[in-house]
């Protein structure tokens, strides 16, 4: 269909066109009503976009997809979570095993202080895939939610899966202090540094972030690899004996061997990270190669520092979780399961806080 072209060539105007020549020629053509749909769940005001939604779905009830997207346009367009939830059972109800409603409903109810038809999707999404990342982090909400703390605790393992360690020196350095600050320098000048804001839509706000920041020329750079190579053979060495908690879907999935996919982020007055997790990855962690001295132990709003367990994306807090914060410090790298809330807190005081953070991915 010449829309949906024109669509996947990001030409709305043209895509809007052929759609209204079409829908002209036979109003109820659904083809024809989804390319519709969808071009207004984009493009058109929502009302306009829910109005599409409403056509297509009494044409075509029997399409999950279609009941899937209608409750997206209600969750994040619209802001209208409980409007969403109907939307995600009747998916779910067409294709219960579809992961996207059921996480997605699982957010919804969050919203809405639902947490047991929440727990209930994660639950139902979790027994197929232990490992599912989305629906562990929101399980752990829930269960904080429903005072289920030690259920929750398990989970992020504070201490023995979620914890610090400090960084070997670098082969060819005197200490961390002069390794940091060429690391710093390295990542100011690298040229993968973007400084508009969260350009790849990561959870950044404010202040600059480099992509694929293992990916440069630079003796600091190489250097900092090898070492992190180090900690995350030491972490995996210090974790529990999968044997003590077998169904623990952190220790379950322990990777033979792991891909790293990292980044970087300058952040300075007002810079943070929102509450979120990192759906692709089995373990996660950042670096701090530069901290401001405004950043210190005894402030009891934590400016600065890394906090764990906050749910993001519009999540509210219950009040009922485990937070949980440590002060960054120049040469720790914190690891923590990827499944785990955590954020940055924001800070001011005119230095700069330089990270790298990363995941593993399994292979």
């Amino acid at each position: 269909m010449t829309a949906r072209i024109a669509r996947r060539a990001n030409d709305p105007i043209r895509a809007k066109r052929h759609i209204d020549a079409a829908l002209e020629a036979a109003p109820d053509y659904v083809p024809a009503r989804d390319v519709d749909a969808r071009w207004a769940g984009d493009e058109a005001p929502v009302g306009t976009a829910i109005r599409a939604y409403q056509r297509l779905t009494v044409l075509e009830p029997a399409s999950w997809s279609a009941w899937y997207d209608f409750g997206n346009l209600h969750q994040a367009r619209a802001e209208d979570p409980a409007g969403a939830v109907g939307c995600y059972k009747r998916a779910l109800a067409l294709a219960p095993f579809e992961e996207g409603p059921a996480m997605n409903l699982a957010t919804a109810a969050l919203k809405l202080g639902d947490s047991p038809v929440a727990l209930a999707a994660c639950e139902d999404v979790l027994a197929r895939q232990p490992g599912h990342i989305r629906a562990n982090a929101l399980a752990a909400t829930c269960y904080y939610n429903l005072g289920r703390s030690n259920d929750a605790d398990r989970l992020v393992g504070w201490g023995s899966l979620t914890r610090p360690y400090t960084l070997p020196v670098p082969s060819g350095y005197a200490d961390l202090d002069s390794f940091n600050r060429e690391l710093a320098a390295a990542i100011r000048r690298h040229p993968n540094r973007r400084d508009d804001w969260d350009p790849t839509k990561r959870a950044i706000r404010g202040g600059s972030l480099v992509t694929d920041v293992l990916k440069h020329d630079d003796p600091a750079v190489a250097a900092f690899a090898g070492s992190l190579a180090v900690v995350l053979d030491q972490y995996v060495k210090d974790l529990p004996p999968a044997d003590r908690d077998p169904e623990h879907p952190h220790l379950r999935a322990i990777p033979a061997g792991y891909a790293l996919d990292a980044w970087a982020n300058i952040l300075g007055d007002g810079g943070h990270q929102s509450g979120h997790i990192h759906n692709l990855g089995w373990l996660s962690g950042v670096y701090y190669a530069e901290v401001p001295a405004s950043v210190h132990d005894d402030d009891p709003g934590h400016a600065g520092w890394i906090e764990f367990n906050r749910p993001g994306y519009g999540i509210p807090d219950s009040g009922r979780a485990t937070f949980r914060a440590l002060r960054p410090q120049v040469g720790m790298v914190v690891l923590f399961p990827s499944y785990v809330w955590h954020r940055t807190i924001p800070f001011v005081g005119g230095d700069e806080r330089i990270s790298v953070a990363f995941d593993l991915h399994p292979r």
